[in-house]
């Protein structure tokens, strides 16, 4: 949850500072959509944040490679990676209990 929070947090922040206009900040409603399944732990809403967080990551990427990168554009794509990678083990020790407890 932490990861999660901090990458709104950072996309908030990031367009601010730079002084974009407010539609960019529509570009959070994709991310938004998962906060009540983030907060109920639904494994279905985390499994398709994953998806969603890989099309924040490649604009990370794609921010990092442009002409000056940011410090906060570093922390964003920092932030993706913890929180695709923390989701992705969420899940996958979860499977792992669901299946080893059906076994015994």
């Amino acid at each position: 949850m932490a990861s999660y929070f901090s990458l709104l947090g950072i996309l908030t922040l990031n367009p601010f500072i730079q002084g974009a206009p407010l539609v960019f900040y529509v570009w959070l409603a994709p991310l938004m959509i998962f906060i009540p399944g983030v907060l109920n732990g639904h494994d279905r809403s985390l499994l398709w944040m994953c998806f969603v967080v890989l099309l924040y990551f490649y604009v990370a990427v794609d921010n990092i490679a442009g002409p000056s990168p940011g410090v906060l554009d570093v922390a964003e794509l920092l932030t993706t990676v913890v929180l695709f990678s923390a989701c992705s083990f969420w899940l996958r020790c979860k499977q792992s209990n669901r299946s080893s407890s059906d076994e015994g």
